[in-house]
C-alpha cells in the first residue's frame, strides 16, 4: 500500500469516530453512565491513533496529486494547516482518554477528565469536520466555495433559459 491508499483507506475513521465518542461523552454527561464514559473514551483513543497515519500519509498523497488538473495548492495548504491541528487535538484527547480509564476509581480526578475531554473532544470534533471539509475540496470542485457562483457564470448567468423562453413565444 503506497500513501495515497492508505490516506484515502483511513481518512475517515477518525472523523467519524471522534465524533462519535463526542456524542457518546455528551449523553454520558447528562446520563452520568460509566460504561457509556468508557466507551466514549477507547473510541477518541482509536480516533486519536488512526490520525496519525492519515496525517502521515498526508505528504505523499499531496505529491501524488499536486499536479493533476483542478487540484488547488491554497486548499491543500488550508486541509493540510487545519490537519495538522486536529491531529494533535485528537491524539491529545486519546492519551488523556487512556489515562482517564485508569481514574474511575478517584471521582475527583476521573470528573476533571471528564471535563476536559469533553472539551478537546469538541475541539477536535470541529477541527476534524473542517479537515475532512477542506480535503473534500481537494478533489471534488462541486464543493469549494464559489463553485455554484462558477457553475451559474460557465452556463452564462443563468438567463439563457429565460432568452429562450422568450423566443419561443415571439416564434408563436
Amino acid at each position: 500500500m503506497n500513501s495515497v491508499q492508505v490516506h484515502l483507506a483511513l481518512t475517515h475513521v477518525p472523523v467519524i469516530l471522534s465524533l462519535t465518542g463526542l456524542i457518546m461523552l455528551i449523553a454520558a454527561f447528562f446520563i452520568k453512565n460509566t460504561t457509556l464514559t468508557r466507551t466514549a473514551y477507547i473510541l477518541l483513543l482509536v480516533a486519536g491513533v488512526a490520525a496519525v497515519p492519515v496525517y502521515f500519509s498526508g505528504e505523499g498523497t499531496e505529491e501524488a496529486i499536486e499536479k493533476l488538473p483542478g487540484v488547488s495548492e491554497a486548499i491543500i495548504e488550508r486541509h493540510e494547516e487545519v490537519a495538522k491541528l486536529a491531529m494533535i487535538s485528537i491524539a491529545t484527547g486519546g492519551l488523556l482518554a487512556l489515562a482517564a480509564l485508569f481514574t474511575f476509581r478517584w471521582q475527583m480526578a476521573a470528573r476533571v477528565f471528564k471535563t476536559l475531554i469533553l472539551l478537546l473532544a469538541i475541539l477536535s470534533g470541529g477541527l476534524m469536520v473542517q479537515t475532512a471539509h477542506l480535503g473534500g475540496q481537494i478533489r471534488h470542485t462541486e464543493i469549494r466555495d464559489g463553485a455554484v457562483m462558477l457553475n451559474v457564470n460557465e452556463a452564462g448567468g443563468g438567463n439563457e433559459s429565460q432568452g429562450n423562453d422568450k423566443q419561443e413565444k415571439d416564434n408563436d
